[in-house]
């Protein structure tokens, strides 16, 4: 009867191999010795654990699964401020700093409309573009929503800046109403500009006067009868269509003559200027909304008699910016006719966090497909005919295990208060499935090209002629 050999024991008949030759000596003696004592340790970790196989493999999964529970509690971060702007970096400084000095009233919302030539390389810089532009704006001014029983328009939602105090309420609040918006557009280089802010006037017999419509040549007739206009009919007769590129060129003046002053940059892009430095072409228009931030919009209604009855809050604040956004995009992106000349881009901070919200979400559908897709895989690869030699239960085994170590490391993450953000859920996941999977098909390679009488603790050890070779590379490498 054959006695059967424990597991530190070697057969008779086996040969170990040879002992690679000294090749490298000096410098390269200390790191190779470590790597030696590593894999020394690891190699005796190794026995340790396969002579208590079970209870190891009971005892990994049983905290695995406790781990991965932890995935109930993850965060999932999609403000951009904190994705990406670096901890305690100069950029992060400077913002605290802002907030620190200037406070909450500094902080606002942009909303823009960028508008380009359908034709690639299109000049803007006409009037027929800029009347396009005129209309997007105005749809995109009139946007209004309707929640918690209660209309919001651009004009209780948008930022003013530098409204006067009054004591009397009342007309503090008239004038509040009658205060433009702070809109950054390239239309204030023109009369038609004005026409994106409110306010109004009365005459007896006759709809209020408005900027939205206003038409100078009309009303001079229907005044003419009452009063002498010759010299407002005149301004009208001489006037001509405007050089475009011209009156943009250096930018645009806000309502506030001395101390709104848009830059060019901020109203065109792709701009082109002759040899002395005049403004000849641009191929994009660009206006900005800006609005309150949520914080600013709830102390501005707290107390109002408009907000009393629905329970104001900072968060129904948000809900209502984050709407009138959303309509406003839709409705300036449908603003212009699909054979027009031009097309408009509407951009939100509400469309931004959307798509990071898009792309942060975990699709189960994607991801359970994705390790489905890889466990057929490695089950037909390493499956054989001969029973023997099949591995089809290691590769199936493999990717489980390998899923399962997946979700455990992002369970602890979660635990420890980490922050999940796009990467974590929608790279992370496929990235560790494919480096697990690869290490699965190289150990079970590297077992069955093993002699078959090579004991079990020496066969799953690295080859000695491996490490002859990979000792080689690096003698090349760094001499």
């Amino acid at each position: 009867m054959v006695r059967s050999l424990s597991l530190g024991e070697l057969p008779p008949s086996y040969t170990p191999p040879a002992r690679p030759p000294q090749i490298l000596a000096g410098s390269l003696q200390a790191p190779l010795w470590l790597r030696a004592y590593f894999q020394g340790l690891l190699f005796s970790l190794g026995c340790r654990i396969q002579r208590h196989c079970g209870k190891v493999l009971f005892l990994g999964l049983v905290a695995f699964g406790a781990l991965a529970l932890g995935l109930r509690v993850a965060v999932i971060e999609t403000d951009l401020e904190q994705l990406w702007v670096e901890v305690d970096s100069r950029v992060s400084q400077e913002l605290h700093y802002t907030r620190e000095k200037l406070g909450e009233e500094a902080a606002y919302t942009s909303q823009m409309l960028i508008q380009t030539a359908r034709q690639e390389g299109g000049n803007v810089l006409t009037a027929e573009a800029l009347g396009l532009h005129l209309q997007a704006a105005l749809t995109a001014s009139k946007v209004q929503v309707s929640l918690y029983g209660k209309s919001w328009d651009l004009n209780k939602i948008c930022y003013k800046s530098g409204v006067p105090l009054i004591e009397n309420g009342m007309i503090e609040r008239m004038i509040e109403k009658l205060f433009p918006c702070v809109i950054l557009t390239p239309l204030d280089c023109f009369w038609e500009g004005a026409k994106l802010q409110g306010g109004s006037a009365y005459l007896p017999g006759r709809p209020d006067i408005q900027w939205t419509n206003l038409d100078p040549q009309r009303l001079l007739e229907e005044l003419g009868p009452f009063a002498s206009l010759e010299g407002f009919r005149e301004l009208l007769e001489k006037a001509q269509a405007p050089n475009v590129a011209q009156e943009l060129s250096g930018g645009c003046h806000g309502f506030s003559h001395k101390f709104m002053h848009w830059q060019e940059e901020l109203l065109l892009g792709g701009t082109a200027r002759d040899l002395q430095g005049q403004l000849l072409r641009a191929e994009a228009l660009q206006s900005t909304f800006l609005l309150m931030s949520p914080r600013q919009l709830y102390e501005h209604f707290r107390g109002d008699y408009q907000t009393h009855d629905i329970g104001w809050s900072e968060e129904q604040a948000s809900t209502v910016l984050q709407t009138w956004q959303r309509r406003f995009v839709q409705l300036a992106q449908e603003a212009l006719p699909a054979n027009a000349s031009q097309q408009i881009h509407a951009f939100s901070s509400t469309s931004l966090d959307d798509i990071l919200h898009e792309f942060s979400e975990v699709s189960a559908t994607r991801v359970v497909g994705g390790y489905l897709l890889m466990l057929a895989y490695a089950c037909v690869t390493m499956l054989r005919w001969d029973c023997a030699q099949s591995q089809g239960a290691v590769g199936l085994a493999g990717v489980l295990l390998v899923a399962l170590a997946v979700a455990s490391g992002l369970g602890l993450c979660a635990l420890l208060g980490i922050t999940f953000n796009a990467a974590t859920t929608q790279v992370l996941p496929f990235l560790a499935l494919g480096i697990g999977v690869d290490d699965i098909f190289l150990l079970a390679h590297a077992f069955t090209k093993a002699p078959p009488d090579t004991p079990l603790p020496v066969r799953t050890r690295p080859s000695t002629w491996a490490q002859l070779k990979f000792i080689k590379v690096v003698k090349s490498l760094l001499i």
